[in-house]
């Protein structure tokens, strides 16, 4: 059911996202500078991203439901005080464990939140078929994370101090916790969800086959970009003042296909899913023959964020749009497939860097977005059944 004035919400929600992916992808720009700070290896560093994504992994396909009946401006309002309150803690950490520890405190609350964002977006249309439009909107928020997010953590860690870094994550999600006290409405308080009405839809074939493309396409993605900060200060031999900019313009680029996936997504989704990703492969190979290409890169790394932006719509498109009448568990099984791609990805990343070296994310990248061709039309021949029963 469409809420008034759905364009303040719509706002304040990307800002709830943005403050939030901002603390778990944040971390993306600074892992030099935790292997740095706790004498770690870069491999061992990027379980600050793995150990985010593995919590959200085990919690978001059940948590969102056993939240349903509460108040959602309350959760969303809970949600954002631990992300707050965690990265504080962060600060004063000596240890890398308690790192570990308060970082998948606060990814608890995370498929809450963006749980919430996604179902209030998806009530915010009148035509079901324009969702995927108010849902690219709430997803700019991801995208915005890696605008401002990530490349002001790359800076402030580099420039400053690793302390600096989740200072920000703290001011952040701080001012985000108070716009959403001030200025989000009271929301109606969602029925009871019906646990085993929603659960059906797990017997279907489409779901899982959409379930494994989004973990590939999203380990390629994610996997290349956890590290992409070490790759351009180890191989393409950046600073972290031009690091965090070539991470601001991917970002950037990122809005672009945000909304280009908002139109495309509505108009032909079909070819939006198969095309997207086999030109991605394409991009990966050229930055791996042109690692120490500095323009190259950086004008493949803009093209790169246009498509990574379209996929970030396109693989939660996937997995709820077949399915509006269990809007919960299929964002919560969103959330949950695609931090698994993430943890896959970075683990495999990781061990391509162990055994050769941060170049070679660019081939991992490769081999797990092929894998999620090969899923997409494996779905696409479900979605047709699916169709004709």
């Amino acid at each position: 059911m469409p809420h008034k004035n759905n364009n303040l919400l719509l706002f304040i929600l990307c800002l709830g996202v943005f403050g939030i992916l901002s603390t778990e992808l944040g971390m993306m720009g600074i892992i030099p500078i935790v292997s740095q700070k706790f004498n770690i290896s870069t491999a061992d560093a990027g379980w600050t991203l793995s150990v985010f994504a593995l919590t959200i992994t085990l919690c978001a396909p059940i948590v969102p439901l056993l939240c349903s009946g509460f108040n959602k401006k309350k959760l969303m309002v809970v949600s954002l005080a631990v992300f707050s309150l965690s990265s504080l803690a962060c600060i004063f950490a000596k240890d890398f464990w308690l790192l570990l520890v308060l970082r998948a405190s606060a990814a608890f609350f995370h498929p809450i939140y963006i749980s919430l964002a996604l179902n209030i977006a998806n009530s915010c249309v009148d035509d079901p078929k324009e969702a995927p439009k108010a849902v690219a909107k709430v997803f700019a928020g991801v995208s915005a994370g890696m605008v401002l997010g990530v490349p002001i953590t790359s800076y402030l860690g580099g420039e400053f101090c690793f302390e600096a870094a989740m200072g920000f994550f703290f001011v952040i999600n701080t001012l985000t916790l108070f716009a959403t006290i001030f200025f989000v409405p009271q929301l109606q308080r969602s029925q009871k969800i019906q646990f085993a009405h929603q659960f059906k839809i797990l017997k279907e074939p489409l779901l899982w086959s959409s379930i494994i493309a989004v973990v590939c396409l999203n380990g390629g993605i994610w996997g290349f970009y956890g590290y992409v900060s070490d790759f351009l200060y180890q191989i393409s031999n950046m600073d972290f003042t031009h690091i965090s900019t070539t991470l601001f313009i991917y970002g950037t680029s990122n809005i672009i296909g945000n909304i280009i996936a908002g139109k495309t997504l509505v108009k032909n989704a079909d070819f939006t899913l198969k095309f997207t990703p086999f030109i991605m492969i394409l991009f990966y190979a050229v930055i791996f023959m042109n690692a120490t290409e500095i323009w190259i890169l950086i004008a493949v790394i803009f093209l790169l964020g246009i498509l990574g932006g379209i996929m970030n719509n396109a693989v939660h498109f996937m997995i709820a749009h077949p399915y509006p009448h269990a809007a919960e568990l299929t964002n919560g099984l969103f959330l949950s497939v695609a931090n698994i791609g993430l943890f896959v990805g970075t683990n495999v990343c990781g061990f391509f860097i162990t055994f050769w070296n941060t170049r070679y994310i660019a081939i991992a990248a490769i081999l797990l977005i092929l894998a999620g061709i090969l899923s997409i039309f494996i779905r696409s021949e479900f979605e047709k059944m699916n169709q004709i029963a």
